[in-house]
């Protein structure tokens, strides 16, 4: 004779809406298309490196025309921690990080760019630039960003980097000193929008919208 709390348990794990919300949960958690770091974002991020001078960045993209794809990093200073996201698709957001160098007195500077594909016409027509720098010395320094839209071919280099840290032309990029304030650059197609914290740790937050007008 079966024990009737035995029969209850059976009833209640193998019932049809307990398995298919075990299912829901399983893949859930265990999605291979989920990152660890798309599931955080920028403050999240930033409180896991160990470093006092680092730069994270959260890229939302607003466009509906537009994903980013193809990301290149420059570095004179520092290394990617957490690397950026390949592809970032519309009404997505994505993060990354980049850090100082282990035991030496240098900060997190680079630049970061992505290509503007254009998912209708399937080219890319612009490349997007952001601009960091968080220096070793918050005494003497500030922290910088820069927001630019330059051409497909543009490189990502120490040339770009010294154009958006050191050029006055502001035709296709703004750069400011980080007191927490936003920036705003507009393009011909896109518009992009930023903020940068004033901290050693540093968050950068940009958006990317289409043109309004």
């Amino acid at each position: 004779m079966n024990c009737p709390f035995s029969t209850l348990l059976n009833a209640i794990f193998f019932s049809k809406d307990f398995f298919q919300s075990f299912l829901k949960i399983f893949f859930l958690f265990h999605d291979p298309h989920r990152s660890s770091t798309n599931m955080q974002n920028a403050e999240a991020v930033s409180a896991t490196i160990n470093t006092n001078r680092n730069c994270t960045v959260e890229i939302n993209n607003v466009s509906s025309i537009y994903c980013l794809i193809n990301p290149k990093v420059y570095m004179p200073s520092g290394f990617s921690y957490h690397p950026p996201q390949p592809t970032i698709r519309t009404a997505k957001t994505e993060v990354c990080s980049f850090t100082k160098d282990d035991n030496t007195a240098t900060g997190a500077v680079g630049i970061l760019t992505y290509d503007l594909f254009h998912m209708q016409n399937r080219m890319c027509t612009e490349r997007m630039a952001v601009l960091f720098s968080v220096p070793f010395d918050c005494h003497l320094y500030k922290n910088v960003m820069g927001i630019g839209l330059f051409e497909s071919s543009r490189g990502c280099d120490k040339a770009l980097y010294k154009h958006m840290y050191e050029g006055k032309d502001f035709s296709q990029f703004t750069h400011a000193d980080a007191v927490g304030s936003g920036i705003i650059h507009r393009g011909k197609k896109i518009d992009l929008r930023a903020t940068m914290s004033t901290v050693g740790k540093a968050i950068i937050k940009l958006e990317v919208y289409d043109k309004m007008g």
